[in-house]
């Protein structure tokens, strides 16, 4: 397959991530069917500067499709499925197709008070305040890949860390709790592909706009960082999406949506 005919694929990583976490998942992708990049989201170890924030990072995505030269495949992981969420809404004709993984959204608006006390606790107690978390998401990893997740966690500032959760959940512009995903998800207009390691995550992708050709699927036992526990069945997802859903596939089935910003 030439160069010039394989498909864009930009990942954003999640909370306290970096370019660097999907290095396997573009070892496992076939480089003569996919053009695979991972951005670095600021503040993210190598990333540049500009505020910690959801709505920055959706801009950042978007400067990056713009810089492509035919849609891409939006991929996020957990938080950065609200930044592919906002990017896809913003500029859905950039957007070949989205496929999010454990996205951390349409989460209880009841869960906001917590979530600006775990904030706070990040800024007071540093790493302390996400270790356990971190710890129960990375079971079931190879130890490398797990070791990539605590070093990018390490090498984050606690205050990047807190916030991008205030912007997630607690600040006024927030879409990570219901209903402000609904409404921020129904600007979605090409398909969206999401992975889920627990029923409750299949549930809240259930409660979201979907356009025509979506799909979600389950994997079981695995943890939050599904991807990464297993490159090689991410990477067949992968091409089996391309081939019901790429650029020839969708331009027969799909009009074309207009650009929009939002």
């Amino acid at each position: 397959m030439a160069a010039s005919t394989r498909t864009p694929v930009v990942l954003v990583h999640g909370w306290a991530g970096s370019a660097e976490s999907w290095r396997p998942i573009q070892d496992a992708l076939d480089p003569r069917r996919w053009d695979a990049r991972a951005v670095r989201l600021p503040g993210s170890p190598g990333g540049g500067a500009g505020p910690a924030t959801i709505g920055h990072a959706a801009r950042m995505v978007v400067d990056v499709l713009e810089g492509l030269a035919s849609p891409a495949v939006l991929i996020g992981h957990s938080m950065g499925a609200q930044v592919t969420l906002l990017a896809h809404g913003a500029v859905p004709d950039l957007v070949q197709s989205e496929i999010v993984i454990d996205a951390a959204y349409a989460g209880d608006p009841e869960s906001r008070p917590r979530m600006a006390a775990w904030a706070r606790e990040i800024e007071r107690d540093g790493l302390a305040g996400v270790s356990d978390f971190f710890a129960s998401a990375t079971r079931g990893m190879r130890p490398s890949d797990a070791r990539q997740v605590r070093d990018d966690l390490h090498a984050t500032a606690p205050a990047v860390i807190a916030s991008y959760l205030r912007s997630e959940y607690v600040d006024s512009d927030a879409i990570g709790l219901s209903p402000a995903t609904q409404r921020a998800a129904s600007f979605r207009r090409n398909p969206v592909l999401s992975l889920h390691s627990t029923i409750e995550s299949v549930q809240r992708e259930a409660s979201l706009f979907t356009p025509t050709g979506s799909a979600s699927d389950l994997w079981e036992g695995h943890g939050h960082y599904l991807h990464l526990e297993n490159p090689p069945r991410f990477a067949k997802a992968l091409d089996e999406w391309l081939e019901n859903h790429g650029v020839d596939h969708l331009s027969q089935a799909m009009p074309s949506p207009s650009r929009s910003r939002s």
